[in-house]
């Protein structure tokens, strides 16, 4: 009975663990993010789409982090100049990106499509000079019909320039769909390009120190081997990264150990499912002049 009664009790609170370590906090808790080359280039080419109401597509790998670049983007938009429009759910049919870009734009969405376009149209001239930003998050799951919907409301009361900025975000078989027939339409509007790739290895080591540091750990906490295991295993993506390392972190932290072993990554490994590591493609960024 009492080995059973011990065997059923919780284990230590994470952040009982964290403060054995010396942290503020549990390291890794928040999607992994590290600014590089990349993303920069990413951020000002969101940054042009924005001041000019162009179309920009950026892409990549699940989770090398995409959406959480664009929403930190996002969040750093003034907000007396840009009125930024998340669509996330891309199994909107046509007529249901309508009804909720007219609930995103503060009027009442209609069943009806007319009265839901004019209500976009009032929206759209009653902010005047602020810059409306749509993202649509995970694009190539949107239908031919809802692209178009986007792609018509660009040219809404024949405007010049565009009624607003379009951020495309998907995976990097996007713009090869886009360049199709029944996409050319949208496909000859887009501006830029920025395809996002793994970290490469010095990434995945600055993202592990500083994410560390965040939470005031300072000295080496992460062996050698340990982070070769957690580079190959994630591919370099920065979600995969961020459990593995979370989860390496809490196997050493509930041992008892200072730093974090290989053997703590393979626990990680056959805990995280989605832990193989992939090979990527090649990175690109483009600006059409």
């Amino acid at each position: 009975m009492e080995a059973s009664s011990m065997k059923n009790q919780p284990g230590p609170d994470l952040s009982l663990l964290a403060r054995q370590w010396g942290a503020t906090a549990v390291p890794f808790r928040q999607m992994a993010w590290l600014s590089t080359p990349h993303s920069q280039r990413a951020g000002a080419l969101l940054d042009q789409a924005a001041a000019l109401r162009s179309v920009v597509l950026l892409d990549g790998p699940n989770g090398v982090g995409k959406s959480a670049l664009v929403g930190r983007w996002v969040h750093q938009l003034e907000p007396r100049l840009y009125r930024p429009l998340r669509l996330t759910h891309a199994s909107l049919s046509g007529s249901g990106v309508l009804h909720a870009l007219t609930a995103q734009l503060g009027k009442p969405a209609s069943g009806i499509r007319a009265k839901n376009l004019a209500r976009i149209e009032a929206a759209l001239g009653e902010l005047g000079a602020i810059v409306p930003v749509i993202v649509l998050d995970e694009a190539q799951h949107y239908s031919v019909s809802s692209l178009d919907e986007v792609r018509l409301l660009l040219g809404i009361n024949l405007a010049e320039p565009s009624a607003f900025a379009l951020i495309l975000i998907g995976d990097e078989y996007l713009l090869s769909s886009l360049r199709l027939r029944h996409q050319r339409a949208l496909f000859s509007r887009i501006s830029g390009h920025c395809r996002l790739p793994a970290w490469s290895r010095e990434e995945v080591r600055e993202y592990l120190r500083a994410s560390l540091a965040a939470v005031g750990i300072e000295r080496e906490a992460i062996e050698p081997a340990a982070t070769a295991l957690l580079t190959s295993a994630s591919g370099g993506l920065a979600r995969s990264l961020c459990l593995l390392a979370r989860s390496a972190w809490i196997s050493a932290a509930r041992a008892g150990a200072t730093t974090v072993s290989a053997a703590h990554v393979q626990e990680a490994i056959e805990a995280v499912p989605g832990a193989a590591g992939l090979s990527m493609p090649p990175s690109r960024c483009e600006t059409e002049p």
